[in-house]
């Protein structure tokens, strides 16, 4: 029994790809970096245990390894960051799905690259055909709910219309909580007591005007 014909796509590799993402590679795939760090640490574990001939003694030494990375703060907010990316990155993948931005055989925009920002992520996706920006851009506020943060903003690249740039804002750096600093309060202070008087009438002279009698 054949398939109906909106089911049937002449392109064979669009089905090829949308069966190997939905396979077990195409998971390992999207859990790539969380499965790298995983064998990373696995890898230095069963080093420092053939090297120091224990067990116990590779957690210990890779427990205090986390804890100096979490004690220091450009590490500590490196990891943080990494993570935010990380988890952005999962919850819109979720969020195309969920809101039907996909093309009509299932394959989801792809995310080139996400990276942190001062107040966020930022993910540079790549619109499949038949998607456009004013698809993402209608759905801003539930990728804002997606992922937790405060506001997404959605642009489209100035170059390319099958580029879009999608900010997740999650703090505001200008909020009312952050206090800038005025440089002016490290100036030395001045003694007004001992500035001389300014005299009211102190200014420029001007030549008063001639008279001229009829």
């Amino acid at each position: 029994m054949t398939a109906p014909a909106r089911q049937r796509s002449p392109y064979a590799l669009e089905t090829v790809s949308v069966k190997l993402d939905r396979s077990a590679l195409g998971a390992c795939w999207r859990w790539r970096t969380e499965l790298l760090a995983v064998l990373v640490l696995a890898a230095a574990f069963g080093w420092l245990w053939s090297v120091l001939g224990s067990w116990w003694r590779p957690l210990a030494v890779l427990g205090g390894l986390v804890l100096v990375l979490a004690a220091v703060p450009p590490s500590r907010r490196f990891a943080v960051a990494w993570f935010w990316a990380l988890f952005t990155r999962h919850r819109l993948q979720r969020a195309f799905w969920e809101l039907h931005l996909h093309t009509r055989s299932g394959r989801l925009p792809l995310i080139a690259w996400i990276t942190a920002t001062p107040v966020g992520s930022r993910a540079l996706v790549i619109c499949r055909a038949g998607l456009c920006f004013e698809d993402f851009e209608a759905n801003a506020p539930e990728f804002a709910s997606a992922c937790g943060a405060r506001e997404a903003r959605v642009t489209c690249s100035a170059r390319w219309s099958w580029l879009i740039w999608i900010d997740v804002i999650r703090r505001d750096v200008l909020g009312p909580d952050r206090v800038i600093r005025s440089p002016l309060a490290d100036l030395p202070a001045i003694d007004l007591d001992g500035l001389p008087a300014i005299d009211a009438d102190y200014g420029p002279s001007w030549p008063e005007p001639a008279v001229v009698e009829d």
